[in-house]
């Protein structure tokens, strides 16, 4: 990546020496909502899923990462992943990130595909936790994707809020809204989309690039009202960038730094980069 001088720093970027790192493993899942197995990228923080060597703070919070073929079979986000855990800019996690397989499969599965989403909430997430001691908790259980992997984590994260408390999205792909497909109004345990069993609903990190173009952008931007009118709390971030990893990577890291923020402080967690 060649990046100018007057660049958005990324000080996460890049493999480091020195420090402790992560274990990567690939695991097979059968994926009933999709009707066939899926290969999900795991991400383990240095010290394993063991609550006890991440300093005792109960089980440890879990992100659900869309395309884990680009972000760690080809980006290595793990590297990524160990700075700002090294830093105390971000708190011990698991990382669960389906493989995208092939582009007809992408193209099937993500953006609001309802079968898609079943399978993150209800085979993804029980497998992973019945593995390691992963939170339950939703305001600690984040799903992420760019593009149309945005969509499926905005999907995600409306239509199971009992289940995703956080939705890290960036640059989502056009053609969806909250509120569209005779699917979205109830959910599978009868409450309202959107809304958890409290009545809390997840918090959007939305991330927009100046240079996604010209639907994209509009898109983006007439979400942000129609999430915050849900009753959405949404961090809004705009970049001089566009529809690419390279921008992107930095955006994911911003927003997870900004997405557990309040559990770094409950952990006593400080930046010391």
């Amino acid at each position: 990546m060649f990046a100018l001088p007057e660049a958005a720093p990324q000080p996460w970027a890049g493999r480091r020496d020195g420090i402790r790192r992560g274990t990567v493993e690939r695991h097979t899942v059968t994926g009933h909502a999709l009707g066939e197995e899926r290969e999900i990228w795991t991400y383990l923080p240095p010290e394993g899923a063991d609550n006890d060597a991440n300093g005792g703070g109960g089980p440890l919070p879990v992100l659900v990462l869309c395309d884990g073929d680009m972000w760690f079979g080809r980006l290595g986000f793990q590297d990524t992943l160990d700075a700002l855990i090294d830093d105390g800019a971000l708190p011990p996690l698991v990382v669960l990130s389906p493989d995208a397989v092939d582009a007809a499969t992408r193209r099937r599965d993500l953006g609001g595909r309802e079968a898609f989403a079943a399978f993150l909430a209800e085979g993804l997430l029980p497998w992973a936790r019945a593995r390691w001691p992963l939170t339950a908790e939703a305001d600690r259980t984040a799903v992420s994707g760019q593009g149309s992997g945005a969509t499926a984590a905005l999907y995600a994260g409306l239509t199971r809020a009992h289940r995703f408390g956080r939705v890290l999205a960036q640059s989502p792909s056009p053609g969806w809204h909250p509120g569209d497909g005779t699917a979205y109004g109830q959910a599978d345990d009868g409450a309202a989309y959107g809304q958890a069993d409290d009545g809390s609903a997840p918090v959007v990190h939305l991330g927009l690039g100046l240079h996604d173009g010209a639907a994209a952008t509009e898109h983006g931007e007439a979400l942000v009202p129609a999430l915050r009118a849900r009753g959405h709390q949404v961090h809004h971030r705009v970049h001089n960038g566009g529809r690419d990893h390279a921008c992107r990577q930095g955006l994911l890291a911003e927003a997870l730094v900004e997405a557990f923020r309040e559990e770094r402080a409950a952990n006593g967690l400080r930046d010391r980069a």
